[in-house]
């Protein structure tokens, strides 16, 4: 398996293969928005890399179908997944970061103040409801693979 995943990475192919992934998941409105609000309900900024990738990888997984290994692992979107998630997630830690300073400066009841707060509450709102759908999704898979064995194989 390593040997063909090798053999694919130096293939010439690759490289087009993986920025193919990349424009695909910038015109992934969904995904895009969940990287965003990741990184901007990241406190620090080098969480945000870490977290915006793997709420790539888990948006793709709920799209993606699970019979196959490459289906799962796709050897080009991994790197597409990694990298364009990571900087999704930058790019909304620094948004976040503009509109607290520029909200901050404004006086209490300004339009900016209640446009930042109120995307807040919606951020972490989506955020909340997305992860109870991935816990009961991994639950409810788990639970089918557990008492069907024979899908699997």
């Amino acid at each position: 398996m390593f040997e063909h995943i090798w053999r694919s990475i130096h293939s010439p192919g690759y490289f087009p293969n993986v920025l193919e992934w990349m424009i695909n998941i910038l015109l992934n409105p969904f995904m895009v928005i969940m990287c965003l609000m990741v990184g901007a309900l990241a406190g620090k900024w080098w969480r945000a890399i870490p977290y915006g990738s793997l709420i790539c990888y888990v948006v793709f997984l709920s799209r993606s179908s699970f019979y196959r290994w490459g289906s799962i692992f796709p050897e080009a979107g991994l790197p597409a997944l990694l990298i364009d998630g990571a900087l999704l997630a930058l790019l909304g830690f620094y948004l976040k970061g503009v509109l607290r300073t520029r909200s901050e400066a404004k006086p209490e009841g300004h339009w900016l103040r209640w446009l930042y707060q109120s995307l807040k509450v919606v951020m972490l709102t989506v955020m909340g409801m997305f992860w109870v759908l991935v816990v009961l999704f991994v639950v409810t898979f788990t639970v089918s693979v557990a008492t069907q064995p024979s899908v699997v194989h």
